[in-house]
């Protein structure tokens, strides 16, 4: 069963959110729930302030997650305004 656009990223920011996202694993291309998908940490002067999802070779959306500012975005909108939408 493969899950709509909508119920997987509902899904991966839940995740996100609660903690259970090994964003660590994903930091090479592997599968998520049979996307794949990849992690790149964001940095700044000062050192790592989260992490980008992104998913190769698709036009999907970019998740980011700010865990300094506690703010989970897609494609720089709000996550839940954004599946709202």
């Amino acid at each position: 069963m493969t899950l709509s656009d909508k119920s997987y990223y509902n899904r991966l920011c839940r995740n996100i959110l609660a903690d259970r996202f090994d964003w660590r694993k994903y930091c090479t291309p592997r599968l998520y729930f049979g996307r794949e998908i990849c992690v790149i940490p964001l940095h700044c002067s000062y050192g790592q302030i989260g992490y980008s999802i992104y998913f190769p070779y698709t036009n999907a959306p970019t998740l980011e997650f700010d865990w300094e500012m506690d703010n989970l975005t897609i494609d720089d909108e709000n996550w839940k305004d954004y599946l709202d939408t």
